[in-house]
């Protein structure tokens, strides 16, 4: 087995999933920002798969949406124990260290030639395990983001170095780009020990937002289709009684993004999560979440494009264990449909990143 090396683990310290539109080659690029401290970074390059044609909009709108599992502090650098990232340089993890690499993550794929550019930056970035709410909200309200966070009923985050973290959900948008229409915030129902739907919460999240693109860039949000865009974090026990757990929760998630949809007649839905549920038998149980995805109408879009699920979005090694398997995906309706996708890296330190380009 090729086991991913320190230097792989300099170079990226969190996972990303993206719906993208712009069709460019990323190449190697230094990770930028204030924080110059910490081993050197260059963020991994990605390329695009296409479609064999690239379908035409006939009308329709191009949604650039980012989804990102950032790593939360409290479960990595701040946790006694590193989150078991013992693997990685310590001072990789340090979030004074990985906070702008994060943001350009985020933002360094989209302009035209490589360059940043606000034009090309994504309507809406969907987050999880974020525990440094405010300063994602600084900076990307000086993006021209608005955003809502929504942190877990009883964060792990609490019990690091740090007792004041909570780490949760969070979703932003692009201000003169997305009207925002309304907001659902879920909290899961637990199953019992035997397997029984309960009414007790469960310390998993979701955020629901309905959502139109606004014309011309200049905030005008005209008769244009509403559409439900969500971000969630399923429970991460991995075992046959956590995937029993993570169904009841994918179940629950999109019966209530259907029900939005519904009400405000959505022309679209989309979806960004890490799962925590792999999509065929990798541990030692059956997958019971991911069959749910198709069962509700929805279908990942890597399934979708690249004929199949990626052969994985999470590589990682916590002590002496390694895991490498997919369980990050963004669920589109059929009326949405997927263009590009970018490439995974080589290995990384928790997921790794993926993009898809629709219209």
């Amino acid at each position: 087995m090729v086991r991913p090396s320190l230097q792989a683990f300099r170079r990226l310290t969190a996972s990303t999933m993206s719906l993208l539109l712009a069709p460019l080659a990323l190449r190697d690029r230094s990770a930028t920002g204030s924080d110059a401290d910490g081993p050197s970074c260059k963020l991994y390059a990605r390329s695009w798969a296409r479609t064999p044609t690239r379908p035409p909009l006939n009308g329709g709108h191009r949604l650039r949406v980012v989804q990102f599992n950032v790593l939360a502090d409290g479960l990595s650098a701040l946790d006694p124990e590193l989150g078991g990232f013992t693997s990685a340089p310590r001072e990789s993890l340090v979030w004074e260290y990985r906070r702008h690499r994060l943001l350009d993550e985020i933002f360094s794929h989209w302009g035209a030639d490589g360059k940043d550019d606000g034009e090309h930056f994504p309507e809406v970035v969907a987050l999880q395990e974020v525990d440094h709410y405010d300063w994602f909200a600084g900076e990307m309200g000086a993006r021209g983001y608005d955003g809502v966070f929504l942190p877990k009923p009883n964060s792990p985050s609490r019990r690091s170095l740090d007792p004041t973290l909570e780490d949760g959900c969070a979703l932003f948008w692009k201000r003169d780009g997305i009207s925002m229409d309304g907001l659902q915030r879920i909290s899961y129902k637990r199953l019992s020990p035997d397997g029984r739907p309960t009414e007790e919460p469960s310390n998993q999240v979701a955020i629901l937002a309905r959502m139109r693109l606004c014309d011309g860039g200049d905030g005008r949000c005209g008769g244009g289709a509403p559409f439900v865009l969500g971000v969630s974090h399923l429970l991460a026990q991995k075992d046959a009684a956590g995937e029993r757990g993570r169904a009841h929760q994918m179940r629950q998630l999109l019966s209530a993004a259907g029900e939005e949809a519904t009400a405000c007649g959505a022309a679209a839905t989309i979806l960004c999560l890490d799962a925590n549920a792999a999509p065929r038998n990798v541990l030692d149980y059956p997958p019971q979440a991911y069959p749910v995805i198709a069962q509700a109408g929805l279908r990942s879009a890597y399934a979708s494009l690249l004929g199949g699920e990626p052969v994985y979005t999470t590589w990682k090694r916590r002590g002496s264990i390694e895991t490498k398997h997919t369980i990050d995906y963004i669920l589109v309706s059929p009326e949405v449909r997927r263009r590009h996708i970018t490439q995974r890296g080589a290995a990384c330190l928790a997921h790794c990143p993926h993009s898809v380009d629709a219209g």
